[in-house]
């Protein structure tokens, strides 16, 4: 049987090898789980910000009131909601009050932005009759976070930049109705346009509207 023996000296110089490399490897998963944190939270505040944007306030955008003020010339526009970039500092999107996220898992100097855009989709996909008309919704949401000095040579670059968006689809609202469907509005119009103090009464049986895919109008793709 042979006997293999370590000297304490050995034994000192295999340790001051790999404890550097243990320490950096160790402090890079760290920062690792920190930069995944804020990842998330950004796509956390993305879609909580789609999720506002589909919550519609149903007097404004599908009431007879809106139908009215659509036919009128004066439509109620619906608002185009962002996500409030604070999600991303002060925690994710739960109830409020929401907890202050440690300052290990915010992002750079606490700043983060969001953006959106809202309109009119109109899609042709296989299978339908006629073009469907969709209200849409794009939020985003973007943020970044530090990297460490000795990652910075490996990975190119002082910061990580995260970003995440959600495009939210809903029904259309009466003043894109309205203007998509020229017969859509002028049909509503004539249904609530007082009588003539004159007219007599028609006795001949009310005419039956066609039931067809109305024409859409050309600027319908550019209405918000």
């Amino acid at each position: 049987m042979q006997i293999v023996t370590r000297s304490r000296g050995q034994a000192l110089a295999e340790t001051a090898l790999a404890l550097p490399v243990f320490i950096v490897a160790m402090f890079a998963v760290v920062w690792a789980l920190k930069a995944g944190v804020l990842g998330e939270r950004v796509e956390l505040a993305a879609r909580y910000g789609g999720m506002v944007s589909a919550e519609t306030n149903p007097y404004v955008q599908y009431s007879l009131y809106a139908a009215y003020e659509a036919a009128a010339g004066s439509p109620v526009g619906a608002p185009c909601a962002t996500a409030p970039p604070a999600l991303v500092v002060d925690g994710a999107p739960i109830a409020a009050p929401g907890q202050q996220t440690n300052a290990f898992f915010s992002a750079t100097n606490d700043t983060s932005s969001g953006t959106s855009s809202c309109g009119t989709a109109i899609s042709t996909a296989a299978g339908l009759t006629a073009p469907m008309v969709l209200g849409y919704t794009n939020v985003g949401v973007t943020a970044s976070n530090d990297i460490p000095d000795f990652l910075q040579s490996i990975l190119g670059s002082s910061t990580t930049q995260w970003s995440a968006s959600v495009n939210e689809l809903y029904s259309p609202t009466m003043a894109t109705l309205f203007a998509c469907y020229p017969e859509l509005a002028g049909a509503f119009e004539a249904s609530v346009a007082p009588p003539s103090p004159a007219a007599v009464p028609s006795t001949e049986p009310i005419p039956v509207p066609s039931t067809g895919a109305l024409n859409l109008s050309s600027s319908c793709a550019s209405q918000n």
